[in-house]
């Protein structure tokens, strides 16, 4: 993962109206800051997170980002390019990764560092209000260069790459501040009497053990659980008015149980509050009707909507080793590891077992959406079983889905564009990250032949057709499961 400051560079008119831009070059959407992204070049990795970084400002959030890699159609005196970027351009995104700290290693990524402090010494304060700090997914504050003073100055921190997690930044681009200062009213000084008494009331006390916290005992019904922490996960509805958590716990008495445990507290009785509890509710109801049970599917043990309204399954035990089955994330390929084709291939025919899982999900208009390692238990057999319905039970909303596997239309405002084959897109994502050590890129991914010579032809057709933009050009999910069913010697 990455950092990146984005500077503002506006000239003096445009200073006296923060957040209004023009367009003076082609390519852009009039009224779009033109925004030049300048970034170390130091690995085909990053370059590819640079690209998606670029791609989500222009596709989704009309920003004209330009990038080098989009400009090399022919020779060029890149120094002059990006002499000319810097004189240009709107805002200049500096994407920064360890090494764009180190300026010995010379080429455009030290001209770009070197204009950038010049930005700085000229006028150290316009330049303060125009260099926005901003932290990707993964990287630190800590990594923000010394000269951007990123713990003393504002810093934008990004939890995902969509709109959503680019909210803050946005705000700052536009100068569309979340909370706006109230006008100020006449003063009315105070009338002479007695002063005032203050009655202060605490809120209501949250019943211990009625939320999911790690490490802590947890109360659902009429049995208690000790929640785990690995695995756990806490994220807000968007209005804030709802908590959705989930963990693994074990079930404190007998049968000693290990369960999957999904929560919604709500705080504030809001449309979009209700309808996150609603959507628990719904996955029982489908796990618990006769279409949602058999083998690959989460095993239902009930619903607690006493205080908060809390779903339990069940997670898978290992008789090899008495603890949790592990999940398809735990096979996922090391950093630079060689891939072993035989571990892929028995991967790939177990993926190819549970594709057979969510095709009967397809068959009832219940699409997962939300299929990435960490949502598929693996057994002792080798096969995979669903840990949960993902947002089968849940509206589409912009920007959902996981962040390295979430599908191109699930990023798009039109609510009709997700459906079985938003699926086929996830699990063909997967199988890239299984057979290549890194999941595609969102928009532009290398073709998996381009990144490992161990698959079949077929079967490398077939995942780079199930990752195509396009959800009409996706094979269904039957045949793509069809073609991960392959031995390694066969091409």
């Amino acid at each position: 993962m990455v950092l990146a400051w984005c500077v503002l560079s506006f000239d003096q008119g445009r200073r006296r109206g923060r957040g209004r831009f023009t367009v003076s070059q082609p390519g852009g959407a009039a009224g779009s800051p033109r925004v030049f992204v300048s970034y170390a070049r130091e690995s085909e990795e990053h370059k590819r997170l640079v690209i998606e970084f670029a791609t989500l400002l222009r596709v989704d959030a009309g920003i004209d980002a330009r990038v080098d890699v989009w400009e090399a159609d022919s020779r060029r005196d890149w120094v002059a390019w990006a002499c000319e970027q810097f004189k240009h351009a709107d805002l200049i995104l500096v994407i920064a990764s360890p090494a764009y700290g180190r300026t010995a290693g010379g080429g455009r990524t030290e001209l770009e560092q070197r204009l950038l402090n010049d930005n700085l010494a000229r006028n150290l304060s316009a330049a303060t209000r125009r260099i926005l700090p901003v932290v990707l997914p993964g990287r630190s504050v800590d990594e923000i260069p010394d000269v951007l003073c990123g713990h003393a100055t504002d810093r934008y921190v990004i939890s995902e790459l969509n709109l959503d997690g680019l909210a803050d930044l946005l705000r700052a681009v536009h100068g569309s501040p979340a909370h706006v200062m109230p006008p100020l009213g006449p003063l009315l000084p105070p009338v002479p009497g007695a002063d005032p008494v203050m009655v202060a009331r605490s809120p209501a006390p949250v019943e211990p053990g009625s939320l999911l916290r790690p490490g802590t005992e947890t109360e659902v019904g009429q049995h208690r659980y000790l929640v785990h922490d690995e695995g756990f996960r806490e994220q807000a509805t968007p209005d804030g008015a709802a908590a959705r958590r989930e963990a693994r716990a074990l079930r404190i008495g007998p049968p000693h149980e290990l369960v999957w445990l999904r929560q919604v507290e709500v705080r504030q009785e809001t449309a979009a509050a209700r309808a996150a509890a609603d959507a628990l509710v719904r996955e029982h109801d489908l796990l618990s009707a006769p279409t949602g049970r058999g083998p690959g599917m989460p095993e239902l043990l009930g619903l607690d909507t006493e205080q908060h309204t809390t779903l339990v399954t069940r997670w898978p035990e290992s008789s090899r080793t008495g603890g949790p089955c592990d999940t398809l994330a735990t096979f996922l390929p090391e950093d630079n590891e060689v891939v072993d084709p035989l571990r892929t291939g028995r991967l790939f025919r177990a993926i190819a077992g549970l594709c057979g899982v969510v095709a009967t999900m397809h068959d009832h208009g219940r699409p997962h959406r939300w299929l990435e390692p960490e949502c598929m238990i693996r057994l002792d057999d080798g096969s995979l079983v669903l840990r949960d319905l993902g947002l089968a039970a849940t509206e589409y909303r912009r920007g959902e889905g996981p962040s390295r596997y979430r599908a191109p239309e699930q990023g798009r405002r039109a609510p009709g564009g997700v459906g079985p084959w938003t699926d086929v897109y996830q699990i063909a994502a997967v199988a890239y990250h299984l057979a290549t050590g890194n999941p595609p890129a969102l928009w532009t991914p290398v073709p998996v032949g381009g990144r490992t010579t161990t698959l079949p032809s077929a079967v490398s057709r077939v995942i780079d057709a199930a990752l195509t933009t396009d959800p009409a050009r996706r094979p269904d999910i039957r045949t793509f499961a069809a073609a991960l069913e392959w031995s390694p010697g066969q091409r």
